[in-house]
């Protein structure tokens, strides 16, 4: 019922290769400096406390089901799947504590979303509606990782908000990885049960349970904050939305997820994570 490979009507497409980079940086110059802007520093910060443990989670859904995989190139880009998510945590977790934690409290946060949306929520919803969901969930949040990663490398978003070369390196690699396996988990869910009602049910999930988490973590921040300028705040706000900045790419994306037959190849964008990597793989190495 509702099958969806007899509903897609065009081919699909995988990354040509998703190699694990293992980069070095430390952030140690960023401790303790004055950023552009207090609203960009608090959103990117609430998003990067949350990755961590979402990555994890990633990794346990999808690895899960990798013993049901029968397509041999799948199978290589789910252990490569898991290298590139096992880093991105590993990076943020080091930005976390070394920036963030500099400023705040991030462990009254990490604590609070790590027992209410892995140790209960996760382990209650897989207990009664088994762990497809969680696949589910994990190609949904992909597909909007993937959505922002290529809004951020295209649109020249991150070039003219970042001005640090170490954070925007940082950026623009996890974005390039987040391209590179934005197939996986989908494919690797497809495998199992290419049900349209599954995939759907895993985006009404990610889409409520994702705002709710990203929001929590900005709101622990703010209230945190010293000497914040509530206009310059606002303004900065303001302008994110009106200037299409990252957030704006969510509610295209859930559309576009709904389609019957959607696939994340759909966007072929992996010649620009390409280039992209290629430019920023040289300094890399350098702190390696």
């Amino acid at each position: 019922m509702l099958n969806e490979k007899q509903m897609r009507t065009t081919p699909t497409k995988r990354s040509e290769q998703i190699p694990v980079r293992k980069p070095q940086w430390t952030f140690s110059e960023l401790v303790g400096q004055k950023p552009r802007s207090d609203f960009g520093r608090m959103m990117f910060g609430a998003m990067s406390l949350v990755f961590p443990e979402g990555e994890r989670f990633f990794i346990r859904s999808v690895k899960h089901f990798a013993s049901q995989i029968h397509d041999e190139g799948l199978t290589q880009d789910v252990k490569n799947f898991i290298g590139q998510e096992a880093q991105h945590g590993k990076l943020h977790e080091t930005f976390n504590k070394a920036v963030l934690g500099h400023e705040y409290d991030i462990e009254s946060f990490l604590k609070w979303y790590k027992s209410t949306m892995f140790d209960f929520v996760e382990t209650q919803a897989t207990k009664i509606l088994g762990p497809k969901l969680a696949l589910s969930i994990t190609a949904a949040a992909e597909h909007f990782t993937a959505t922002w990663a290529a809004h951020g490398l295209s649109s020249g978003y991150l070039e003219e908000h970042i001005t640090n070369q170490t954070l925007l390196d940082f950026m623009q690699w996890h974005a390039v990885e987040e391209i590179e396996h934005k197939h996986v988990a989908f494919d690797v869910l497809q495998e199992v049960d290419d049900s349209y009602p599954l995939r759907v049910a895993g985006m009404l999930f990610c889409a409520t349970l994702l705002p709710f988490v990203i929001t929590v973590a900005f709101l622990s921040l703010i209230r945190q904050a010293k000497n914040l300028d509530i206009f310059a705040f606002f303004r900065d706000a303001m302008s994110e939305g009106k200037n299409g900045g990252i957030m704006s790419s969510f509610l295209p994306a859930i559309v576009e997820y709904m389609k019957p037959g959607f696939h994340p190849s759909d966007h072929d964008d992996y010649a620009m994570a390409r280039a992209v990597a290629e430019r920023i793989e040289q300094r890399m190495e350098k702190v390696a």
